[in-house]
């Protein structure tokens, strides 16, 4: 006769019962938190990358964005203003045209602004038959102080500009201008923008005319003759200046209002 104990099988079948109960608890448990931690977590994340990473460099993200490097802002702004600003065959045209293919690049504000100005020259006659272009003075790129702090989530970009017009194919304005775009960040469709971020035209300043007279080298024109390359009206910020908010002192050469449209 066998000495084992009679099993159980009723007292071993709750037992796996009470396990089987703690299991599906955790799971649940498990479930309910990666279903929260998902839900909390960003449905996009904006990434912008610098044209200078290295190896070893380090890219935090935080609510789904990192820190815009210095170099693709002052890229994004140089880019949307030229394409803004680019009427290659009649300016009434042409003016439209560029604002209404680039308005979610542009604030509310900056896009009603650039509205106005376009309707008050159209209203004027000097959209008619108008060519413009902008185009970077050689010379003038992108250096860490042309990026001045305003706000959070916000930069002036101070952009050097050689600006060159023509009306029913005669030169009428062949100049140098800074430009002093305001960059913010901007939450919209990443369908119709990508970068989430947006002009919002000068801000609190104004273009300013740069000085031929003081240039260290020549540029070619893009009517195709050698000219004194423009110098800086204003100087740039020092890097101390510029990583304080500080903007350089207004120039005493005359501005051209063409160049400068207003709020409204």
């Amino acid at each position: 006769m066998s000495t084992h104990p009679p099993i159980d099988a009723l007292k071993s079948a709750r037992e796996e019962n009470k396990t089987l109960k703690y299991i599906l608890v955790g799971v649940f448990l498990l479930s309910t938190m990666g279903m929260f931690l998902i839900h909390e977590l960003p449905a996009h994340v904006t990434l912008h990358v610098a044209p200078n990473l290295r190896a070893g460099d380090q890219i935090t993200v935080k609510d789904g964005r990192n820190e815009v490097p210095a170099p693709n802002v002052y890229a994004f702004a140089i880019y949307i203003w030229q394409q803004v600003n680019r009427w290659p065959k009649d300016g009434a045209k042409d003016y439209e045209t560029q604002l209404f293919a680039f308005q979610t690049y542009l604030t509310p504000a900056c896009y009603e602004q650039l509205k106005n100005d376009r309707e008050a020259r159209n209203n004027n006659g000097e959209l008619i038959q108008r060519t413009r272009s902008l185009s970077q003075i050689p010379g003038q790129a992108y250096t860490s102080n042309r990026i001045v702090p305003d706000g959070a989530n916000a930069w002036t970009v101070l952009l050097d500009m050689h600006v060159f017009e023509t009306a029913r194919g005669v030169p009428v304005k062949d100049t140098y201008v800074r430009y002093p775009m305001r960059v913010v960040e901007y939450d919209i469709d990443r369908e119709k923008n990508p970068f989430q971020l947006a002009l919002d035209c000068f801000g609190g300043n104004k273009p300013e005319r740069l000085d031929p007279s003081v240039a260290p080298s020549a540029a070619l024109s893009a009517a195709g003759t050698t000219k004194p390359m423009a110098g800086v009206a204003a100087p740039l910020p020092s890097i101390q200046a510029s990583q304080a908010s500080a903007l350089p002192p207004p120039s005493t050469l005359p501005r051209d209002p063409v160049d400068q449209p207003t709020r409204p």
